[in-house]
């Protein structure tokens, strides 16, 4: 079947299988959201889908850190006790960074509809700590289930997430609720699946009950690093992910936004859940990689995949981005369309770059990653600006997708470069290990 696979497979043709089960299960998802999108283009204008975009990009922004990343350690512990101890304590943080949200909610909607030029966002944003709470489960669990390697679980909450949404969003198209019927089904596909992913870690609740508290405060100590480096690497990248949605609509209008957004959304939303995909397996295989002296080969061996397997797709649609948009969405999504051309020039960088970046994680270069996310950031800043400058769209688009090209290239150049290094050090302290 498309889905079934086994657990724990190991070796390349584990790793080929594992990546190849989530992403046709992607593919299924993706299939059901494009066959919808053409109705949801209809059912919504350009500027519900602004007011959509500037929600998801303070969603992502907060959701990114909700759990202080602790979430990316729970593949790590040899012992099950200790990764379900830092499962929890990821859930934990996660409910109180979004009960902490719903008084900001209520002092600052007004004041960030006005500054983001989006009235709508003032009854959007009440979503906010509720979408925290649900993708924050489910992302939890879903590491469980990277460390279980149990893909097959993931790959169809992939496909539940995705028919959740689309039905959600439909109908509260026809209820005419405009952007903020968006924002539902995005809450309630973010968060579909989390129950399903849940049931794998039943059997560890009782043996916690004595001494979870303890465990847990042991455990974020261990694994601090997280919290203490790839926070803020993690709200840079984010920034710097959502950064169009949040400016195109403050810096020209909603409607801009609107464009990018479904420019974005048809491009970039498959094309992230493929990074995921193999970021996932690449990560779940990280340890044993890293302890053999290995993690660069794996790391070039998916990045050399991905350029292959990209590099087709992506001169298409930059060719034939316009009229594709105009046929299948509509004469009112044209220029979302021209978006799209130049938008998949810049995320064929940065979804190579997804892919592998978690091979810095495994490595203990989140400073690293810090720097890389630090310097796109103040890239693409300068990008969206200048396309103000000019006063147009297009002009910021162009910038961003060439700064997204070229730095997340050369981004992937340095992962290498530090896992050779990587590699040789563990090689020598092997080879002394042997001598001795």
């Amino acid at each position: 079947m498309l889905l079934k696979f086994e657990k724990g497979t190991a070796g390349w043709n584990g790793f080929a299988k594992s990546v190849g089960a989530l992403i046709s299960a992607n593919i299924v998802a993706q299939l059901v959201m494009l066959a919808a999108t053409p109705l949801t283009t209809r059912l919504y204008t350009p500027a519900d889908f602004g007011a959509f975009a500037v929600f998801t990009g303070l969603f992502s922004v907060a959701f990114v850190v909700s759990s202080l990343r602790y979430e990316l350690a729970v593949p790590l512990p040899r012992s099950e006790g200790n990764a379900f101890g830092v499962m929890l304590l990821a859930l934990l943080i996660n409910s109180v960074v979004a009960l902490a949200l719903v008084p900001v909610v209520a002092l600052w909607r007004e004041r960030a509809s006005e500054f983001f030029n989006v009235p709508e966002l003032a009854h959007i944003l009440w979503i906010l700590p509720l979408s925290i709470v649900g993708a924050g489960s489910y992302r939890a669990f879903r590491m469980w289930s990277v460390r279980r390697r149990d893909f097959g679980a993931i790959a169809r909450t992939r496909v539940t997430q995705s028919v959740a949404m689309v039905a959600a969003q439909i109908m509260c198209g026809f209820a005419g609720l405009g952007g903020l019927g968006l924002a539902i089904g995005h809450s309630v596909g973010q968060t579909s699946g989390a129950y399903r992913l849940a049931a794998g870690t039943r059997e560890h609740f009782d043996a916690m009950k004595r001494t979870r508290r303890a465990r847990m405060l042991s455990l974020a100590r261990r694994y601090s690093r997280f919290p203490k480096f790839d926070v803020a690497a993690a709200t840079l990248d984010a920034v710097s992910v959502q950064l169009p949605n949040l400016l195109l609509a403050l810096l020209f209008t909603p409607a801009i936004a609107g464009f990018y957004m479904v420019g974005e959304r048809v491009l970039g939303v498959p094309l992230s859940l493929l990074s995921q995909s193999i970021g996932q397996v690449l990560y779940s295989h990280s340890r044993n990689a890293v302890e053999g002296g290995q993690i660069s080969v794996l790391a070039t061996r998916v990045l050399m995949f991905l350029a292959a397997l990209l590099a087709l797709p992506t001169l298409l649609m930059f060719l034939a981005g316009e009229p594709i948009f105009e046929f299948v969405f509509g004469d009112a999504w044209r220029e979302a369309g021209m978006f799209a051309s130049w938008l998949m020039v810049g995320l064929f960088g940065q979804v190579l770059f997804s892919s592998i970046s978690l091979v810095l994680m495994a490595t203990s270069a989140q400073n690293i990653n810090f720097m890389i996310h630090a310097v796109m950031l103040v890239l693409k800043g300068a990008a969206l600006l200048l396309g103000y400058v000019y006063g147009s769209a297009l002009t910021a688009i162009v910038a961003l997708s060439l700064v997204n090209l070229v730095g997340y290239l050369f981004a992937c150049a340095v992962i290498i470069r530090h896992t050779r290094g990587h590699d040789a050090g563990t090689s020598a302290q092997l080879l002394l290990g042997a001598e001795d």
